[in-house]
């Protein structure tokens, strides 16, 4: 019993480190993150609020700036005019990022900052055959923060406004080939630096 309360706090240590503990030196993070998108503007498929998650890279040039790369999807329910159609599937594959962190203060666990970004999104058929289907791509604007626990471990949070033209046909039928997506997502994340 005593050996496993030993292990247990050394273990603790190690992972959530000394008070004195600021931010990562290490330049590299992947992690998880979860999210919620609600659509803004009601478009043809008219999606309810969903949930998702993916994952990321981080590459941190220096304190100021870095360039996040992750892949993501979110389950959505039609609503309105769409209301039946379940399963709608809102994927970012991937999405790029670069973020100006605001603090030079190394020894701040909290790390904020502003990002701008373009991706390829897509949009699954769902479960009603209507042809809202398709790949585009779109903008981003990101805003948040990160929380520094160790040297190796991070948490964050930031809202996302992101813009896409989802195209659903590339064939000439004279009807609508394309769609826009206008969500607002709201992600956590977890990092682990390296």
């Amino acid at each position: 019993m005593k050996k496993l309360l030993v292990v247990s706090l050394t273990v603790f240590a190690v992972a959530f480190g000394s008070p004195a503990f600021a931010r990562s030196s290490k330049n590299m993070t992947i992690g998880i993150m979860a999210m919620g998108n609600i659509q803004l503007i009601d478009t043809i498929p008219d999606i309810d609020p969903g949930p998702g998650g993916g994952v990321y890279f981080d590459y941190r040039f220096n304190q100021r700036f870095s360039i996040t790369i992750d892949a993501w999807a979110t389950t959505h329910g039609g609503n309105g005019p769409s209301n039946g159609d379940e399963g709608i599937e809102f994927l970012g594959i991937p999405t790029f990022t670069i973020k100006l962190y605001f603090m030079d203060d190394e020894g701040n666990k909290w790390d904020p900052f502003a990002g701008l970004g373009l991706g390829v999104f897509a949009l699954s058929e769902g479960s009603v055959e209507n042809s809202t289907n398709g790949i585009g791509l779109g903008g981003q604007l990101e805003v948040g923060f990160d929380y520094h626990f160790t040297n190796v471990i991070s948490a964050g949070f930031s809202g996302v406004f992101r813009s896409a033209a989802i195209i659903t046909s590339l064939e000439n039928t004279g009807g609508n080939n394309s769609s826009g997506m206008i969500p607002f997502s709201l992600v956590g994340r977890v990092g682990f630096h390296f």
